[in-house]
């Protein structure tokens, strides 16, 4: 029984250490993915803080336009540009984007 032992016992110990490798090797890429993900989720949240804070910005300047073309001091041409809106400015961009 002992030489028998010896020759199966080399297939299962070749069979544990090549288990053990893959699952080491299996725990480090699921590591390096939940710290790619972590990076990610955090890049997203200060896009997103970004993307908010210039909406504010966009909304504050629409409301300085609108308070600025109806004040009676200021002349109808320019009250008149002023009222353009984020829309008809998107739209000028894009006609000049596309002319050039």
């Amino acid at each position: 029984m002992g030489p028998m032992v010896l020759r199966l016992g080399l297939p299962v110990i070749l069979l544990l250490v090549g288990t053990a490798w893959f699952a080491w090797a299996s725990y480090r890429r699921a590591a390096q993915a939940e710290r790619a993900l972590a990076e990610m989720n955090a890049e997203h949240r200060a896009l997103l803080h970004e993307v908010r804070a210039l909406e504010r910005a966009v909304a504050a300047a629409e409301q300085g336009l609108r308070t600025l073309s109806s004040h009676p001091s200021v002349p109808r041409d320019v009250a008149v540009t002023a009222d353009l809106t984020l829309a008809d400015v998107r739209r000028l961009v894009e006609r000049k984007e596309l002319e050039d």
